[in-house]
Parts: structure tokens; sequence; C-alpha cells
């Protein structure tokens, strides 16, 4: 898909997006408010269910009052007549409405009941409603009994003192909530629950289009709880809330609810206008896009292309615009930046042609220099063998004396100096035997603490002449014992002790410590000597490399000893830390590991 297609489509699609967002959300916001309205609505409504609810019970109270006023009855209850009781409390009970009357005497036992004039008498379920009865002269609340919710209302019977009690049960029931309903001012649906045997069973219900599921609002407290539910395709907002009932009652929910679709029809009638009015703005900003489209994708997709050609090596400067907008100042900037990339790789490839002739030349001269040396080394090895081995059959007068005490001393001159330059020599075939891969160590098992006492005793001697203390702990000795080149590894520490001391002015002092730990092994030495600046840290560690220093007319040196120990400690698997600090000393540290093996993974 080409630029101006995808640009076109982007913009179509944006505005869709935005549109689409725009009417969702404000039909998710008009309908949250909707909702949160009938939460009010439905709270208010439910205060009013209750206030009809006490005004029923209100008139109710009235006419049990009258009948407790009632000769006949109260002569009846005198004289124990259990006929004439039930009868006036069925007469009287439907008056006003009543579906079943108690007689309860003062013990708070039913004496009589329409609803069950053969049985024997029972306590009174609702002992809290007597006493209220007693003290105010009527007691009324909404109670469960036997799977029905009724309005009690319960009055004394007095002559002049109270001789029994009158309790009217006045079905809340479908008829009584239908005509609530019709009376309201908004047509709600309610619905009345109850628990019977175990369950939430509905008692009774008016205009309810959809099934109300009890178990859903069983844990509702006093606190109005609300929902949205769906049913039939349709959505219903519900309340619920457990009705104060009197103590002993079954628990009673009342569920009051009216549809979602009916409040949000208006508001769903203007959906197809406004969905009108959106196409055609749809279509104008699609004209429009079409048209930026067309004005700006055309050159967009030529510098694009002439952005692929230098991207691809091909510097050729692209054609000028006619345009003299940005996308013209664009172009001219592209063609400008294709003719400084051409003349600027051009001197790149130059210069990368004169570094690679250059590299090789180097790598060609490193190469010449390591076989001088390794064949310099093979080559001197032996004179300087012949010489060693003579100027020590001098100084020991094997073939006999020489006569004059100072030719001894020559001879000893000679040795030293022939074993110091044949050290040198073997330094030099061994770096140059690691540069080209091909050093070979030795593998047995010994102790560096062991290899660096001996290192020491060899430069006690050349400590006091230099006026050093060298301090080396004797219990380095019982460090554990590792796979190493014991020959090559005692050297590279006389090396590293042999630059302490020899770069400490008189009156120095170096430190030899370490320490074992579990997998390697710590060592350092440390001297008080004339110390390296940071910056030429790097170079000591090189062949060949000497710095200048306060010490360096009393000592001189081809720069060969720590290189040599850098290497050999390498090859072990080990490695080699300096710190240093002018006019205050240097730090070698020192690791080794102590596992078998490392000799060879190093290598």
């Amino acid at each position: 898909m080409s630029f101006r297609h995808r640009l076109a489509l982007f913009l179509i699609v944006t505005l869709v997006a935005v549109q689409t967002l725009t009417a969702v959300s404000a039909y998710i916001y008009l309908r949250q408010n909707l909702i949160e309205t009938g939460k009010r609505e439905l709270a208010t409504a439910m205060n009013v269910f209750t206030q009809q609810l006490n005004f029923l019970s209100e008139r109710a109270g009235d006419g049990v009052r009258v009948l407790s006023l009632d000769y006949a009855l109260r002569a009846a209850i005198a004289q124990h007549d259990h006929g004439t009781e039930l009868s006036a409390m069925r007469n009287h009970g439907r008056r006003i409405g009543a579906r079943r009357m108690m007689l309860i005497d003062l013990q708070g036992s039913t004496v009589a009941d329409t609803a069950a004039p053969n049985l024997a008498a029972a306590a009174f379920p609702f002992g809290a409603l007597l006493q209220s009865a007693a003290m105010r002269d009527t007691g009324t609340a909404l109670a469960s009994l036997d799977g029905k919710i009724y309005w009690i209302v319960i009055v004394p019977v007095r002559a002049p003192v109270p001789i029994a009690f009158i309790a009217a049960f006045i079905p809340v029931d479908t008829a009584l909530l239908e005509r609530m309903r019709t009376i309201s001012i908004k047509q709600r649906s309610v619905v009345l629950g109850t628990w019977v045997k175990g369950e939430w069973r509905v008692v009774a219900e008016s205009a309810t289009p959809y099934r109300v599921d009890l178990q859903t609002f069983a844990g509702a407290g006093q606190k109005l709880q609300t929902e949205v539910s769906a049913h039939d395709g349709s959505e219903y907002l519900t309340a619920a809330s457990r009705l104060a009932t009197t103590p002993g009652s079954a628990p009673v929910v009342a569920v009051l609810g009216y549809s979602l679709d009916d409040i949000l029809a208006p508001y769903r009638s203007v959906v197809w206008p406004m969905a009108s009015i959106f196409m055609l703005a749809l279509l104008a900003a699609m004209g429009g896009a079409m048209f930026i489209v067309r004005k700006t994708a055309k050159p967009i997709e030529t510098l694009a292309a002439a952005a692929q050609r230098i991207a691809a090596g091909d510097y050729t400067p692209p054609q000028r615009l006619a345009q003299r907008d940005e996308l013209g100042n664009l172009g001219d900037t592209l063609i400008a930046m294709t003719e400084a990339i051409a003349e600027r790789q051009a001197r790149l490839t130059r210069a990368v042609e004169a570094t690679e002739i250059a590299r090789e030349e180097a790598v060609r001269a490193n190469n010449a220099k390591s076989q001088f040396l390794a064949n310099m080394s093979h080559e001197l090895r032996t004179p300087l063998n012949a010489i060693v081995g003579f100027a020590q059959m001098l100084e020991q007068e094997v073939l006999g004396p020489l006569g004059v005490a100072r030719y001894r001393d020559y001879a000893s001159d000679i040795h030293e100096s022939g074993r110091h330059l044949l050290g040198q020599v073997e330094r030099m075939l061994d770096l140059a035997e690691s540069e080209a891969g091909k050093l070979v160590l030795m593998h047995e098992h010994a102790s560096p603490g062991v290899l660096l006492l001996e290192g020491s005793v060899l430069l006690r001697s050349f400590a006091q002449k230099s006026g050093v203390v060298l301090c080396v702990p004797q219990e380095i000795a019982e460090w554990p014992q590792i796979e190493c080149d014991p020959a090559r590894l005692r050297l590279a520490f006389v090396n590293i002790i042999h630059n302490a001391i020899k770069f400490t002015p008189v009156g120095g002092l170096v430190t030899v410590t370490g320490r074992a730990a579990p997998g390697q092994l710590f060592v350092r030495v440390e001297d008080t000597g004339v110390g390296i600046e940071p910056e030429l840290l790097g170079l000591v560690t090189r062949p060949f490399q000497r710095l200048r220093s306060a010490l360096d007319g009393q000592h001189q040196g081809a720069g060969l000893g720590l290189p040599f120990a850098k290497v050999v400690i390498e090859r072990h698997g080990g490695s080699v830390v300096l710190e240093s600090n002018v006019g205050v000393g240097t730090a070698v540290s020192i690791i080794l590991p102590l596992e078998t093996g490392a000799v060879n993974r190093a290598a």
C-alpha cells in the first residue's frame, strides 16, 4: 500500500474512531446519569413505600381499637365463650381487611385464632409487640408468618383494666401492592420476599415483567442495594432493602424496579438523526483528507524514493521540487545532504584504504618483531649458557687457581651478568611464545605461599642492598596447593616483588600479604615507593615499556618483569590488578583460582 493510501486510510479511520468514541461516550455518560438518577428515585420510592405501609397500619389500628371496645367481645372474653370470640373477630376482620385475627391472653398465649379455630392455645410468636401494645396502647409492625407477610396491629382489651389483646393480621399481598402502585406518581414494580423453609421465596409482586432472584439481595441490610440486570433483551434497574420487622419474624426483602429501556427510549429516538449528521460530517472530512493527501503525498513519495537510493549507496542528488513550501525546503535539504554524504563517503573510503594498509603493515611488523625476538632468544640462549657456565667454572676455579683474586671477582661479575641476561632472554622467549599462542606450562601441584617464600629468599640480599624492608609472613606456607608451573609462577612472584623493591627509596617498606577464600587465592604486594600516575598504569604491563621515575638512574631494566608476571598469572587462570598513588606507593593484587584445571582453561 502506497503512502498516500496509508495516509488517507489513517485520516478516515481517525475520523470514524473519533466520532464513534464521541457517540459512545455520550451514550455511556447519559446512561450512567440516568442510572444514578434512577437509584435516587428508587431510594425515595422505598421511603414512600414504607410510609404507605405505616399509613395502612394507622387505619387498621383505628379499626382494631373499635373492636376492642365491643361489649359482646369483652363479655365473651370474661365468660371464655370461644365461639363468640371467633365470630366477633371474623366479622370485624372482614370490615378492616384483616385476613387473620387472634385473641391473646395476658400471659402471651393465643386463646383464639380465626385461621385455626380448633387448635389448642399456643404462645404468641411476637412477644415484643404485646409489650409495645401494653405500654403504648397499640403495637404495630411488619412480620412474616407461615410464608406470608402481614402488617400486625395489636391493641389491648380493657374492662376497664387489660384482660386480653387483639391482633389483626393485614396481608401485604399482590392485591395490596397493585393498589399502592396505581396510586403512585411513577409506575414501578414491587416484589416482596421472605425466608421460608431454608430459601428465599417471593410472596407478593406487582407489575413485574422480569424475574427477580432474591438470592442476589439476600445479604442486603437496611442500606439500599441497587443493580442493573438484563431479562429477555431488556435492562432493568432494581433496588432492594430489608424492611424492618418485629423481633421473632423471618426477614422480609422489598425489591423495587423499573425498565431502563423505557427511560432511554426518548434519547434513543434521536440516534438516527445524530448518525445522519455524523455521516455528513464524515463525508466532508473524507473529501478534505483526500485533497490533503493528493497535495502532499506525491512529493513525499518522491523524497522517500530518493532517500531509499541514498540508503542503497546511490548518492546521485534527487531532482529539485517545484513546491516552495516546507516540502520544497525538505527537498533542497536532502539534495545538499546527498552531496555532502557523497563527498564524505569518498574521503572515508580513501581513509579506510589507507588505514587498512597501515594495519596490515603493523601486523606484519608485529609478527616480524615476535619472530625476531623468538629467533634471537634461541640464538642468544646457547652462547649465554656457555658464558654463564665458563664464568661459573672460573669463579669456582675448577681447573686451578687463577692466581689473582681480582680475576675471580671479574668471573663472579660475568657469571651474575650472564645469569641476568639469560633470565631476560628467557622472559623475552616466553613473551614471544605467549603472543604466538605457543607457550607451554608445566602441570604440577605446589603451594603459592611456598613459592612466594622461596622467591623472597632470593630477593633478601637485593632488599638489604637497596635499604628496603621486605616483610613476608611465614604462615603463607600453609596456603593450599594449586595446579601450576612452579618455576614460572615463582619467577612471576619474584619479578613483582623485585619491581616493588627497585622503585622503593631507602628506608621504605615492601609487604606481602594474602588470604585463601573459597575457590580463590588473593595475594597483595604493597610498597611505599614513588608510585605511578593513574593514566600510566596501563603502560607498565606492556613489554619493553619503562616509565621515567626518580629512581631511573639507579636501576636499569628492559621492561619485561611485570609484563612477564602478568602473562604467567593470566595463563594460570588468574588476574593482576594495579593500584598506585604518586608519592605514596603501589599495590599489586594477584587473584589465582584454586580449582584443578584452571591452567588448561586459561591456555
